[in-house]
């Protein structure tokens, strides 16, 4: 690990901005959330605003209550509080390699998840998470889209780089093996623990909340920064130089790579009846075609800190969002989703359709 990084006062600089934007952003989520829900938010999230007033709790039916009360507030504070601070244990203290026991910050969004669904929802709401990890029938043109589709557009902004078209490679035969084994590795480590936290529980409180888009790019801001710690540790990880400079500008980069992501996750997620699985596999493809496609079939490509902004950034997948942002005019298809999906019954947790896969959360 970089040592001058975990001593020098420069880095305490750095790090302190996550801080700094974290506590910002739970602040304003805890005075945002103070507002009084409408009727479809009780429906949708009935136990979140119920029994805060008029009873005497002792203090750990009170800290539960206010979880209840704000529960995107604690998800995140979760999320990014213990993650940040086990990768500073694990990476910047211990300067453990990347892939040892380090990795287990992965486990962050799926832990918050259960935990902030067992507090607001309880036994019902996990198990319709639960369900919705094996919500499959979305159609094949959905399916089409996220395994090839996806890898396609990386290759696409891949293309754009300078250099890349002399840099290219043929694909040999080995490059599909390799390709599915890399899937197999990232689905299980990797999407399989994230996405129940940022697409199971974070972005139906947040389309709810602050609507498709804004709450779609929120998280994906939210999302970018939960990987910043990786970057000022371990390193290479996803390109990142050294220095403040080497840093930030590949970090600026997958700030806007992972909002756009982010768009065309929420897109997908909202036409496939808030499938788990779906976006599972889009975030698969996605994890899988970077890690498999730049080295493999790019590998004379520079590492320049424009090429590792671009590679970051996939201009791509901001074309698409794009798209997708104006051909929906910024809806990403939600009023499909509240179509869709099943919702409690106003002031129970008791799904209406069980074969609906509960996205009503």
């Amino acid at each position: 690990m970089r040592e001058s990084v975990s001593t020098s006062p420069a880095w305490c600089r750095l790090y302190s901005v996550p801080l700094v934007l974290q506590a910002t952003v739970s602040i304003a989520w805890f005075c945002g959330e103070s507002s009084p829900c409408s009727h479809d938010e009780r429906r949708r999230f009935p136990m979140e605003r119920s029994n805060t007033r008029g009873q005497s709790t002792g203090p750990s039916n009170s800290l539960v209550q206010i979880m209840r009360r704000y529960p995107l507030f604690f998800f995140f504070l979760i999320v990014l509080g213990l993650t940040w601070l086990y990768e500073l244990i694990v990476y910047g203290i211990l300067h453990l390699p990347e892939f040892s026991i380090g990795r287990a910050f992965i486990l962050g969004p799926t832990l918050a998840a259960f935990i902030m669904t067992s507090v607001t929802e309880g036994r019902t709401g996990v198990l319709r998470l639960l369900r919705r990890y094996v919500l499959w029938r979305v159609g094949i043109p959905w399916y089409l889209f996220v395994l090839l589709g996806i890898p396609a557009l990386v290759l696409l902004g891949f293309f754009v780089l300078p250099r890349a078209v002399a840099a290219f490679r043929a694909p040999a035969p080995a490059f599909v093996l390799s390709y599915f084994q890399w899937y197999i590795v990232i689905f299980f480590g990797v999407s399989l623990f994230e996405e129940p936290g940022w697409r199971g529980f974070a972005l139906p409180r947040l389309q709810q909340r602050s609507g498709p888009l804004v709450g779609t790019l929120l998280l994906g801001v939210l999302w970018a920064f939960w990987h910043l710690p990786l970057l000022l540790f371990v390193p290479g990880y996803d390109r990142a130089g050294t220095g403040f400079v080497g840093i930030m500008i590949p970090f600026v980069g997958l700030i806007i790579g992972t909002v756009a992501l982010a768009v065309i996750i929420t897109w997908v997620f909202n036409n496939a009846r808030g499938s788990l699985l779906l976006v599972m596999l889009l975030h698969t493809s996605y994890d899988t075609a970077l890690v498999t496609v730049l080295p493999k079939l790019f590998p004379s490509l520079p590492a320049t800190p424009l090429i590792n902004f671009l590679v970051n950034l996939n201009i791509a997948f901001v074309v698409v969002a794009l798209l997708i942002i104006a051909t929906t005019r910024g809806r990403l298809s939600y009023q499909r989703y509240l179509r869709e999906t099943a919702l409690p019954a106003p002031g129970t947790d008791q799904v209406q359709k069980p074969g609906t896969a509960g996205t009503a959360l």
